[in-house]
């Protein structure tokens, strides 16, 4: 029999006031504090002490809060990275590897789009490319309430994994994405916000300024390598394959397969960011793996999916 729900145990509330300690000082003299902050601390928080099952909910959404904390704090990325930010080489390389013909001249796929806009094009870009964070959540929140705690963690695990090899690299190897150089050229333009670019056209479509709303909060413009817009259905998709529902594999796959078109047609990734983001899903799905078949003997991964398969 389960022991009555401890809000206020010793354990969660030493943890809880450490963490919340780091991320107050974190955010408040380094990022920045603003509602989007307040409101993610206040979620999980409230989630981890209203009841027995909110708490399983958030440590199963842990890893996916985590991510969201590391990457709101990319905004101020450009301020103390002291890599160069790549941007003309990239579209070299690019248009390199490749590239195609358009009226006798060798240019990148990008460009290829945007001489051959369709509406169906625009729509099935507009469509899917957002899919990208609410398809998880909604498949992590069906997994909960179908009582597949462990799995969910799994997922939420690797999603963060592939994340840190993600954002590494936007450490290391800064670049800017296809509709920058297009627009600006070679010059880099340090505190210029994030843009639309092709998906401008889906907002004109629906008449709502969705994307532009959405990229004019953005952390980093200078995240385009790799994609992570193509890492995430893969994640999606495995772990919507370990699931076992056909259906909602389908769905996973098809929406993957536009995402990725729509990355290269709206110009907001290169092929070379595509199959990067690919590279970091493969590698972090196999290191994921590891950790949840026990090779890695990850004992706080143990603690914490005995925790969870312990039905309230």
């Amino acid at each position: 029999m389960n022991s009555e729900f401890d809000r206020f145990s010793p354990a969660w509330v030493k943890w809880g006031l450490i963490l919340s300690t780091i991320y107050w000082l974190w955010k408040g003299l380094v990022v920045g504090v603003g509602g989007m902050e307040i409101a993610l601390f206040s979620l999980w928080f409230g989630l981890a002490f209203l009841s027995d099952s909110t708490r399983k909910l958030a440590v199963c959404f842990t890893p996916f809060f985590i991510y969201l904390f590391l990457y709101n704090s990319l905004k101020i990325l450009h301020h103390y990275n002291p890599f160069p930010i790549h941007n003309k080489a990239l579209y070299e390389m690019e248009v390199n590897l490749f590239g195609v013909h358009l009226n006798g001249v060798k240019v990148s796929i990008c460009e290829y789009f945007n001489a051959h806009i369709h509406p169906v094009f625009d729509f099935i870009s507009g469509a899917f490319y957002i899919t990208w964070a609410p398809f998880p959540i909604l498949f992590g929140l069906l997994l909960f309430m179908k009582k597949r705690r462990k799995l969910l963690f799994d997922f939420w695990l690797c999603f963060l994994i592939v994340n840190l090899f993600g954002f590494a690299i936007y450490i290391l190897l800064p670049a800017a994405p296809p509709w920058y150089y297009l627009n600006y050229g070679a010059e880099i333009i340090l505190d210029l916000g994030g843009q639309p670019a092709g998906l401008a056209r889906f907002d004109e479509m629906i008449g709502m300024d969705l994307y532009k709303n959405m990229y004019s909060q953005g952390t980093n413009t200078y995240g385009a390598l790799p994609s992570m817009h193509a890492a995430f259905p893969m994640v999606l998709s495995y772990y919507g394959y370990k699931y076992g529902n056909k259906i909602l594999l389908g769905i996973f796959l098809f929406s993957m397969v536009c995402i990725w078109f729509g990355a290269i047609y709206s110009n907001h990734h290169y092929m070379i960011d595509i199959l990067m983001g690919m590279t970091c899903a493969i590698i972090g799905i196999f290191l994921a793996e590891r950790i949840v078949n026990g090779n890695f003997e990850a004992n706080w991964y143990q603690k914490i999916t005995n925790y969870l398969v312990v039905t309230p």
